[in-house]
C-alpha cells in the first residue's frame, strides 16, 4: 500500500450545472436570451391573437368564453391601454417606438437584475411593439378580452405592459437586486 505522501494531489473537477434553471437566461456578453424571448414572444401572440379576432368576430360582435366572466368582444380602440386617450394614435404610436428602443438600449443594464427585470422589461417592449404595429397598419388597436368585473376592453398587448410595469415596480421597490450596474 503506498503512502499518503507518495499518492498524486487530488484534483477537483467542476461540472456544469445541469439543473432546471440553472442556465443564466439573463444573457453574458452579447445580449439577454430572456429579453428577446419574452419580447418575440409577447409580439407574436399579441399579433396572433388580433388577427384572429379581426378574421372570426365582426366589430362589436361578442362571444362568450368562460359564462359571462370572460367574453371575446371586437371592439377598436385609438386610444392607450383600456381606452384612455381616445383619438391620440399618432402620439401614442410615437410613445411606442420611444419605448421600444429604450428597452433595447438599456436591457443590457438589466443582466445584474435577474430573470424579473430581464421578462418586465420583455413583456412592456413586446406590448409597446404589439399595439405600435396595430396602430401603424390600422390607426387602431383591436382589442376584445372583456372581463365581467373589469369593465374596459383590452387585448394581450395591454395585458403584457401592465404585468411589466408591475413586475417592474416590485422589482425596484422591493428586492435588493432593483438597481443598476454601474
Amino acid at each position: 500500500m503506498r503512502s499518503p505522501q507518495s499518492l498524486p494531489p487530488v484534483r477537483r473537477v467542476e461540472y456544469p450545472n445541469w439543473e432546471i434553471g440553472s442556465h443564466d437566461w439573463t444573457g453574458s456578453e452579447g445580449g439577454s436570451l430572456l429579453f428577446w424571448v419574452t419580447f418575440v414572444l409577447v409580439s407574436a401572440c399579441d399579433y396572433l391573437s388580433k388577427n384572429w379576432i379581426r378574421q372570426n368576430f365582426a366589430l362589436g360582435e361578442s362571444r362568450k368564453i368562460l359564462g359571462s366572466f370572460l367574453r371575446f368582444t371586437h371592439w377598436s380602440n385609438s386610444g392607450a391601454s383600456f381606452g384612455i386617450l381616445q383619438g391620440a394614435a399618432p402620439y401614442l404610436a410615437l410613445i411606442s417606438v420611444g419605448c421600444i428602443i429604450l428597452a433595447i438600449l438599456i436591457y443590457p443594464k438589466f443582466k445584474s437584475a435577474g430573470p424579473m427585470g430581464v421578462i418586465s422589461l420583455g413583456l412592456i417592449a413586446g406590448g409597446a411593439l404589439g399595439n405600435l404595429l396595430d396602430r401603424v397598419r390600422f390607426g387602431s388597436v383591436t382589442d376584445f378580452i372583456s372581463l365581467s368585473f373589469f369593465p374596459p376592453i383590452f387585448n394581450v398587448a395591454d395585458c403584457a405592459i401592465v404585468t411589466g410595469a408591475v413586475l417592474m415596480a416590485v422589482f425596484f421597490l422591493l428586492t435588493p437586486e432593483g438597481r443598476f450596474e454601474e
